[in-house]
C-alpha cells in the first residue's frame, strides 16, 4: 500500500507531497515497564506480534524493567528501545539506566581491539587480549602501559583526603613487584622474593620493600627489609657491591640476629664504608644467644662533627671511640680542711655500673698548692677526695670521671640491652646485594 504515491517501495509505503512535509507518528501509550505489554492488546487477541511498535509517553517502573518516553518495540518477550535508555540496545550519550550487570557492557564479542580517539587521534585503547595503553597501543606483558605526553607525567597522584593514597601497588604473586619504575632501561638490581616498589635509574634499584618474610638476597645475611634505596655507581654493574645502598628496617637471620632500622653504605664497594642504624645486635655475636645490644648508629668509619674556622670554612672534628661503653663526666671540687665529697648526679648513678669487676675510674687536677690527694669511697654516687698525710688545705680541683654504663632492664628486670661486659664485640658484615631480573623484566628488555 502507498500513501502519498502510487508507486510504493514496501508493504506500506508514506510519502508525503513536496507541500506538506508531516512524519509518521506512532501509536502513543503508557508503558509501566519493559516487560509487561499492557497496555498495548492485539485486535485479534492473544499476545501481541513481535515488531510492535508504539511511542511511550510515561517514566515508569522499577530497575532493570523500567521505561523512559521514546520509541520501543515488542521483541516477543519485552519492550526494548530504539536507542539509548532505558531499557535500549544502544548506550546513550547521557548515561544508561535499566541495565543488568553481567549481561549489559560496552565491548566487543570478537577478537577486536576497543580504541578511544579525541580530535580524530587515537588516546587510549583496550587490546582484545585484555590489556590497556593510555596515549600508548599497549603491551601483551603488563596490564596498562601509560605513555608520558610532551611535558605531561605518565602517571600523577594526588591525594587530598587525610586517609587516601595518591599511589597504591598491591601485588599478591610471592616473586612479583607491586610497582616497578626505570628511567633508563629496565635491568636492574631486584629483590629476589619481589618487592612492594622497584625502580632503576641505572640498572639498580631506586625503591624497593618486602612483600613478605622471604630473604630478598641469596647471601650470609638473609632477612627481612622494608625498603631500601640504592644509587648505583657504575651502570654496568651487576651486583651492589659497585653501588651504594641505604635500606630501612630490616631483619638479619645469619651469622648473628640483627634488627634494623636502617642500612646505609657508599663507595664502589659497599663494604668499605657502611653503617647501620636503629639496630640490635646480639652483644656476643651468638645466634642463639637472647638478647642483644641496642646501637644507634653500628658502622666501620668515624664519629664526626664539622665546625668553622677562622673563614668559617668547614672543618671536621672527631669523637673518641672507646672498646667499651662506657659513661663521662666533669665538674669542679673544693677541699675543705684538706677532704670533699662529690655526689654524682643522680641521673647518671642510675644508668652506671659500678663493682669490682666495673670500677669507677677518677682524675683529678689540682688547681692550687697542696701535699697531693688521693680517691677514695668510690661508687655509683659518688667518690671523696682527701689530701696527702692528713693535710687541710682548702683548694679547688677538676674532676674527671669515667664509668660502665648499666646494662638496660625492663620493669621487671629483664635486660632488654646489654652494655656491661662489652669489650671489642664481634660486629655485624656489610650487606651484599645480588641482581635479580625476572621474567617480566626480560620479556620488555627483548621487546625494546
Amino acid at each position: 500500500m502507498g500513501i502519498g504515491t502510487t508507486t510504493p517501495a514496501g508493504a506500506l509505503d508514506l510519502n508525503p507531497t513536496v507541500t506538506t512535509n508531516f512524519g509518521f507518528v506512532a501509536p502513543r501509550v503508557a508503558l509501566t515497564s519493559t516487560i509487561l505489554q499492557a497496555p498495548v492488546v492485539n485486535p485479534q487477541g492473544g499476545a501481541i506480534t513481535a515488531g510492535t511498535v508504539v511511542y511511550n509517553t510515561a517514566t515508569a517502573g522499577t530497575t532493570p524493567n523500567n521505561v523512559g518516553p521514546g520509541l520501543y518495540y515488542w521483541n516477543g518477550a519485552k519492550w526494548i528501545a530504539f536507542a539509548g535508555s532505558p531499557g535500549g540496545l544502544d548506550w546513550s550519550l547521557t548515561g544508561n539506566s535499566g541495565t543488568t550487570a553481567g549481561t549489559n557492557f560496552i565491548g566487543t564479542t570478537d577478537a577486536q581491539d576497543i580504541r578511544f580517539h579525541t580530535n580524530g587521534t587515537e588516546r587510549a585503547r583496550i587490546l582484545s587480549t585484555g590489556t590497556m595503553g593510555i596515549n600508548s597501543v599497549g603491551t601483551t606483558t603488563s596490564q596498562l602501559t601509560v605513555a608520558a605526553s610532551g611535558t605531561n607525567d605518565a602517571i600523577a597522584g594526588t591525594a587530598n583526603h587525610n586517609v587516601a593514597n595518591a599511589v597504591w601497588g598491591r601485588n599478591a604473586h610471592a616473586t612479583g613487584t607491586a610497582v616497578i619504575g626505570a628511567t633508563n632501561g629496565l635491568g636492574g638490581i631486584y629483590p629476589t622474593n619481589g618487592a612492594g616498589i622497584a625502580g632503576s635509574g641505572t640498572n639498580s634499584i631506586g625503591v624497593y620493600g618486602s612483600t613478605g618474610n622471604g630473604s630478598p638476597n641469596n647471601d650470609a645475611h638473609d632477612g627481612n627489609h622494608a625498603g631500601g634505596f640504592t644509587l648505583d655507581s657504575d651502570n654496568n654493574a651487576t651486583t651492589a657491591n659497585s653501588s651504594a645502598t641505604a635500606r630501612l628496617a630490616g631483619k638479619e637471620i645469619s651469622p648473628a640476629r640483627t634488627l634494623y632500622g636502617g642500612y646505609f653504605s657508599s663507595f664502589a664497594n659497599s663494604s668499605t664504608n657502611y653503617a647501620y642504624v636503629g639496630v640490635n645486635y646480639n652483644h656476643n655475636n651468638n645466634a642463639n644467644a637472647n638478647g642483644g645490644t641496642n646501637y644507634k648508629i653500628l658502622g666501620n668509619g668515624v664519629v664526626s662533627t664539622i665546625v668553622p674556622d677562622a673563614d668559617n670554612k668547614p672543618r671536621i672534628m672527631f669523637a673518641p671511640e672507646a672498646p667499651e661503653v662506657l659513661f663521662q663526666d666533669y665538674g669542679i671540687g673544693n677541699l675543705q680542711n684538706g677532704i670533699a665529697t662529690i655526689k654524682l648526679d643522680k641521673i647518671l648513678s642510675k644508668n652506671i655500673l659500678v663493682d669490682a669487676n666495673h670500677p669507677l675510674k677518677v682524675f683529678i687536677q689540682l688547681e692550687g698548692d697542696c701535699n697531693g690527694v688521693f680517691v677514695t669511697d668510690k661508687s655509683a654516687e659518688g667518690f671523696t677526695v682527701k689530701e696527702l698525710q692528713n693535710g687541710n688545705s682548702n683548694v679547688t680541683f677538676s674532676w674527671q670521671i669515667v664509668a660502665t654504663r648499666a646494662d638496660a632492664k625492663d620493669a621487671n628486670g629483664n635486660i632488654t640491652s646489654h652494655f656491661e661486659n662489652l669489650r671489642f664485640p664481634v660486629g655485624p658484615n656489610a650487606i651484599k646485594e645480588t641482581s635479580l631480573k625476572t621474567k617480566e623484566i626480560k620479556k620488555e628488555e627483548a621487546q625494546n
